[in-house]
């Protein structure tokens, strides 16, 4: 092709194709991989092919085994459309471990095994990077939190590390300031962040949402009155092009409950909160974050158990469609759990078949993303290959 057709419309051609293929065509010619993998190309490649298919991840544990389903996020089949997933094998060897989801951004899930390590999932394209995140701190000096994210303007994932004096030695005289560092899969070195720092009362939890450019945490505002440490709980958000952190106040009425009771989401573009402060009554409140006028949140709605024989224990996402995805205990056995999506609505549940003890979710969007096709180790022993058929009106998923 490359003899006849001049380059331009070859760039045309190749920006259509199917990412597997792209990842095959790398290896034609050597102005096609230069093209391919050009920080523009990658970049640009996912918005010249839409839709993108949104898909909640469950992760769940029996007796004997550990089972992923990937379930199709859509209006006319959920949860009918479930897709069992074999886990890489990069994954695999570390089963055992109890992996956590820390987070997702454009296709690319953030793992977290032991107290060092971590692993980047690009389901897509069948990839996975582990990384050692060195001097994780967690003792009673000390505490060290990750933030992940994939920058919109590189695709070029990036971590957030955050470390600060634990509340057992806080006093506001003797605190250091906070020491951030930033690590990006493209140059895979990380370095210190010294300007535009949170400041030295803040501390941060692992509860975070990565939405668009920015990396949203719950953190709190730490004050000693006499000697009663006083937390004022708020959002702090780090931009990944700018590298600037800015701190969102929350309403009062959050913002003095204890972090036990707050867990934070996204929902599309807009972030969310959870108030689980009425747990004993059975009733968390949805609290959504106006991106137009700052510090300003508006409450959803209220979510509360149908049937006595149903308790609610968490709120572990929420579907595009808006409606949670809540886990519950049967007969109120806290050994027996169940998924439910729930309908604010009407106040009604529908199980979506997931049960089994120990379970974790995520919601992920399976789209077309470059993110770790340089460092990432490819998945010979994949059963079932995710493929994503665009340009139609319902994307299918085949294997």
């Amino acid at each position: 092709m490359s003899d006849y057709l001049p380059f331009e419309i070859q760039i045309t051609i190749i920006k259509k194709l199917p990412i597997r293929a792209l990842i095959q065509f790398r290896s034609v010619s050597k102005s096609w991989k230069s093209l391919i993998d050009s920080s523009d190309f990658i970049a640009n490649y996912h918005f010249s092919n839409a839709p993108l298919q949104h898909h909640v991840l469950v992760r769940s544990f029996d007796s004997e085994h550990e089972k992923y389903v990937s379930i199709v996020d859509d209006d006319d089949n959920f949860p009918q459309n479930k897709i069992p997933l074999i886990v890489p094998s990069h994954v695999r060897l570390q089963l055992g471990k109890f992996p956590d989801i820390i987070g997702s951004s454009q296709g690319v899930l953030f793992l977290w095994f032991t107290p060092s390590e971590f692993v980047l999932w690009n389901p897509t394209i069948r990839k996975t990077v582990p990384i050692v995140v060195p001097n994780l701190l967690n003792n009673n000096e000390f505490e060290t939190v990750v933030g992940f994210g994939v920058c919109p303007g590189t695709s070029d994932p990036k971590l957030v590390k955050i470390t600060y004096i634990s509340s057992l030695q806080f006093k506001p005289e003797k605190c250091i300031p906070l020491q951030v560092e930033l690590f990006n899969l493209s140059s895979g070195s990380w370095r210190s962040l010294s300007m535009n720092v949170p400041r030295k009362s803040i501390e941060v939890t692992w509860k975070q949402v990565c939405i668009d450019k920015f990396i949203y945490w719950l953190a709190g505002d730490r004050n000693l009155a006499g000697n009663t440490l006083q937390t004022k709980y708020l959002i702090l958000s780090f931009d990944m092009i700018t590298e600037e952190f800015t701190e969102i106040d929350l309403p009062d009425n959050l913002a003095y409950l204890h972090n036990d009771f707050l867990l934070i989401y996204k929902l599309w573009t807009s972030l969310l909160v959870l108030d689980t402060e009425f747990y004993e009554i059975q009733e968390y409140c949805v609290w959504k974050m106006d991106l137009g006028v700052p510090n300003t949140f508006a409450k959803l709605f209220v979510i509360k158990s149908p049937f006595e024989s149903l308790l609610l224990s968490t709120v572990h996402d929420f579907r595009i469609t808006g409606q949670p995805i809540i886990e519950m205990f049967i007969n109120n056995d806290d050994k027996q759990h169940a998924f439910y999506v729930y309908e604010p609505a009407s106040q009604e549940i529908c199980d979506i078949g997931i049960t089994g003890g120990y379970p974790c979710l995520a919601n992920h969007t399976l789209q077309h993303c470059f993110c770790l096709i340089y460092r990432g180790v490819e998945d010979q022993d994949i059963v079932i290959v995710l493929k994503c058929k665009c340009n139609a009106k319902n994307t299918q998923l085949t294997p």
